[in-house]
């Protein structure tokens, strides 16, 4: 068996099955000090149906645009000549002030504006003395 833990874990898929095999006598206290653990971590893992980690990953994300704002994100992207970071801060500004960049960014892949061959114009650099 293949087992993959991360690199501070202090307990194994068998360590985890003795803590939840104890009988509910034994407290979360002096299972900790018998294994060297937090007393939190044992109660963790007491709580818990199996002994597989759990995903880190995020469930879910902080804030996505609906479709009727992605709308208006196009619109102003094809009127507009913007950077792409100025118009995410319009975006941020006038439209939905908690969009986080990955959902704004997955909303710009969908349209081609992230391959699209269109340049803004680019701003003067600051003349020399």
């Amino acid at each position: 068996m293949n087992i993959q833990l991360h690199k501070n874990a202090r307990t194994t898929p068998a360590i985890r099955l003795e803590l939840q095999s104890q009988a509910e006598s034994v407290s979360d206290r002096e299972l900790a000090e018998a294994y060297y653990l937090n007393r939190h971590t044992v109660a963790k893992w007491r709580q818990r149906e199996g002994v597989e980690d759990a995903s880190h990953r995020p469930q879910r994300l902080h804030a996505t645009l609906s479709t009727a704002q992605e709308a208006v994100v196009v619109a102003l992207r094809e009127t507009l000549p913007l950077p792409l970071d100025d118009l995410l801060a319009v975006t941020r500004e006038f439209i939905h002030p908690k969009c986080c960049a990955p959902a704004w960014i997955v909303v710009c892949a969908a349209m081609g504006f992230l391959t699209s061959r269109r340049r803004c114009p680019r701003r003067k650099a600051p003349g020399r003395w």
